[in-house]
């Protein structure tokens, strides 16, 4: 294969309008360069590497014996050090009285609990499910749904509806993003179901296609396996990227057109720069549609990621357009069913803020203030870094990016002590965790492609200063690389 130029473009290229930062020019042409990349697989766990809570123990172990750590394991939130705004923070005691006015008596205070809360057995709030549902623009659609107190656990119960809905087959698979999230990996092996990535299409970075779709289907019944869903992170962990509406409505249609449900994660779409609603696109969505088409979409979303990432709420909601509910009834009702197994419902204080940040006058960036700010920020000093440097990057409306460490003809940046370039993911998180104090998400978390070695995540839920200082190591990569 030869070797494509991964750089800035040469002085003088001709670039149509408007023109790519040269960071997502440098990504596309390594995208390009990567046929691990650019077509589907089965996802496969690489042996060696750590898990990114162990990644984050470590993180904490080496600060606490002294060593210089960039700590860019895992994200939460509050780690870009500013508070929610203030109005936000007075909008909850006034939001929780206006709850218990609309008769939802479980959020009234009481004395004498530990938590200012009843003890009385509430498994749902439909109105706060309700309200969550209509902030994200579905105005005429009825949907099922159902809120639960973690991440994992909703995606574990919706799994399990898909699986129902399919006749739980013998081979399950489920579609994934060309990148994704390495915590689908056990959920996933629980249940016997195998991920299958999309290929990542030249011209369209790390991001979901109908096109790319349509590789994966094909391949996943190839491999004898049975679709049972298509999950697409809007917008991504591990890359940032959204979707456009048009490529998401033509992706939905795609699956529907296979009988294949599309389940969107949208666990970080608050944070999108367009706003939630207009990241997830569901408002539009239902009114282009075909009913067949509707019936076959549901999200996820964690709905106070903003606020924390261990204290949070998570809601699954499903489309369910009238004459079309038996999707939406199956996958519910089975998500539902293990929820009261698990006992997995919404704690109190938490659904309180879910419908906080969904009903404050201004909107959910406002609601985070300062915090949203300081993400903003870090997000756009890491896109300049990268551009500067050329260096091949995907980072759009999450806290999350990556970042393909290499250089002008993609070999890796990371060498040896011979100079030599280190492909092993695991030799390559050891060098960066070593020298440059560096404890980042390896690129084979969250794909199985070989190229996938040289990739890093990078999460802008940090200050600017450490953004500052992981520039200063992709310079000096850069530099011993030669």
């Amino acid at each position: 294969m030869t070797a494509l130029p991964f750089g800035r473009p040469a002085a003088g290229a001709h670039q149509s309008a408007p023109a790519l930062a040269p960071s997502a020019v440098a990504l596309d042409r390594f995208v390009t360069a990567s046929p691990g990349l650019r077509e589907p697989r089965i996802a496969r766990k690489v042996p060696g590497l750590l898990t990114l809570p162990e990644l984050k123990d470590l993180a904490r172990d080496r600060r606490a014996e002294g060593h210089f750590v960039l700590d860019q394991s895992a994200g939460d939130i509050d780690e870009v050090g500013q508070p929610l705004a203030p109005a936000f923070l007075a909008w909850i005691p006034e939001a929780r009285q206006g709850l218990i006015a609309a008769g939802v008596d479980a959020l009234r205070p009481v004395r004498g609990q530990a938590y200012d809360f009843t003890a009385a057995y509430q498994r749902q709030y439909p109105k706060i499910l309700d309200a969550i549902g209509r902030s994200f623009g579905i105005r005429r659609t009825p949907f099922a749904g159902l809120q639960t107190l973690s991440g994992r656990n909703v995606l574990d119960f919706t799994l399990r509806g898909l699986l129902a809905r399919a006749g739980d087959p013998d081979r399950p698979a489920l579609i994934l993003d060309p990148l994704a999230w390495s915590g689908y990996r056990p959920l996933a092996r629980d249940l016997g179901i195998t991920l299958v990535h999309l290929p990542a299409l030249p011209g369209n970075g790390l991001g979901a296609t109908a096109a790319g779709l349509t590789e994966a289907l094909d391949f996943a019944v190839g491999q004898g396996l049975q679709p049972i869903g298509a999950l697409s992170v809007v917008p991504s962990n591990p890359s940032g990227v959204g979707i456009e509406a048009s490529e998401l409505r033509s992706y939905v249609e795609t699956a529907a057109a296979r009988d294949v449900p599309v389940l969107l994660d949208a666990f970080y779409s608050p944070l999108a720069p367009e706003g939630h609603a207009d990241a997830v696109h569901l408002g539009w969505l239902e009114r282009v549609l075909a009913p067949e088409a509707l019936a076959l979409l549901g999200v996820v979303v964690g709905e106070t990621k903003v606020t924390s990432s261990q204290n949070k709420t998570a809601s699954l909601i499903w489309m369910a357009p009238a004459g079309h509910e038996a999707a939406a009834g199956t996958i519910v009702a089975t998500a539902s069913a293990r929820m009261t197994t698990t006992n997995s419902y919404p704690r109190p204080r938490e659904a309180l803020v879910a419908w906080a940040l969904h009903t404050f006058a201004g909107g959910v960036h406002a609601a985070m203030g300062p915090r949203y700010d300081a993400l903003d920020q870090a997000r756009h000093l890491m896109r300049s870094a990268a551009d500067d440097l050329g260096l091949p990057l995907s980072i759009g409306g999450s806290f999350y990016g990556t970042l393909a460490l290499v250089d002008a003809d993609g070999a890796s940046l990371i060498r040896d002590e011979h100079g030599r370039p280190v492909t092993d993911p695991a030799a390559i998180s050891q060098v960066l965790i070593e020298r440059f104090g560096l404890v980042g998400a390896p690129g084979p978390m969250f794909s199985s492609a070989p190229e996938a070695a040289c990739m890093l995540r990078l999460t802008a839920a940090v200050s600017l200063e450490e953004v500052t200082s992981l520039r200063r190591v992709f310079e000096r990569l850069q530099s011993e690389a030669g």
